[in-house]
């Protein structure tokens, strides 16, 4: 009848203002969510040409095996390459070994070879009032394995002083304590320690 398409234009009014808000409010989501995804692998990035986190050694702690709350996650260890490198590997080595020795040994090199990065980014966004009961944040992870392994992201020689040569590394623990010796002494002691156990995080100088 004449004069109905005024009336139910105002009756979807609503229904328009609905989609159009919601397609604002989707748009806004997908610029916080590539926003936080490029801003994760730009962390990735940066982070993956530093230092890896701690090694298991001596006195290690199981809470430190994800560390970098608020920074990269890089267990060691860990990560699809690692899982995928073991079965091709183990058949020729750790089967034909019979050491306990040689075992352990091989244990810790593995448990602590640079596994896989993973970073976390959340980004918020505002929104009208009218839309409070929907979530106003985008998060985004990134992952990354198989680091290029340089030699300070597996030190051979702190791993050995925690397994295999960790009789003889406590001998010169004992025998020449961090903060006991004569003052002339200490640099060939600290010398001792960094060139056959590179051991600058016991001296307090990083790892």
């Amino acid at each position: 009848m004449r004069g109905n398409a005024l009336l139910e234009f105002l009756l979807t009014i609503p229904i328009i203002v609905f989609v159009a808000g919601l397609t604002i409010y989707m748009s806004m989501a997908m610029l916080a969510k590539q926003q936080a995804l490029v801003e994760a692998r730009a962390d990735m990035y940066k982070w993956s040409h530093g230092a890896w986190s701690a090694m298991k050694l001596e006195g290690w702690d199981p809470s430190l095996s994800a560390p970098g709350v608020g920074g990269p996650n890089r267990p060691r260890g860990y990560g699809d390459d690692l899982d995928r490198l073991q079965p091709e590997v183990a058949p020729s080595t750790i089967a034909k070994i019979s050491s306990p020795e040689a075992r352990d040994w091989w244990e810790r090199i593995w448990d602590n070879l640079p596994g896989r990065f993973k970073t976390n980014t959340t980004k918020t966004f505002k929104t009208a009032p009218m839309w409070n009961f929907i979530e106003k944040s985008a998060d985004a992870d990134h992952t990354r394995d198989s680091s290029a392994w340089h030699f300070d992201h597996l030190d051979i020689w702190k791993i050995a002083r925690s397994g295999p040569l960790s009789e003889v590394f406590n001998a010169f623990r004992q025998n020449l304590q961090i903060n006991d010796v004569a003052p002339h002494v200490k640099p060939t002691r600290d010398d001792i320690y960094r060139r056959w156990w590179h051991a600058g995080d016991i001296l307090g100088q990083g790892g």
